[in-house]
């Protein structure tokens, strides 16, 4: 897994820096992608690497995109961790362009 270390104070430069390349590397490990109400919930499976990547894309999303509701999930006995994305009107037109959530809403 790449390290995108994260020092602070984290400014919007920095992650402007490292999202594109950090956003890449999440998209990938997406095992499957829920429609909600207010946005999308990405599951990401049962491996525990995903929570650095996952992590630290929280913390990207939340000085670029202010505006964004992010809850990680990390279910009980070794379960699937899954990252909830929401936020204010329009958030959710905006996670399926920028996320490119196309792919995982093919069914």
């Amino acid at each position: 897994m790449v390290d995108y270390s994260i020092t602070y104070p984290f400014t919007k430069q920095a992650a402007e820096d490292i999202r594109e390349s950090l956003l890449a590397v999440v998209l990938d490990l997406i095992k499957s992608v829920q429609e909600g109400e207010e946005g999308y919930l990405l599951n990401f499976g049962r491996q525990s690497e995903v929570l650095q990547p996952v992590s630290q894309l929280v913390q990207v999303e939340r000085v670029i995109n202010p505006f964004m509701r992010m809850l990680v999930i990390v279910e009980s006995n070794g379960g699937p961790i899954k990252l909830d994305l929401s936020g204010p009107t329009g958030t959710k037109e905006f996670l399926y362009s920028e996320f490119g959530l196309k792919r995982w809403m093919m069914a």
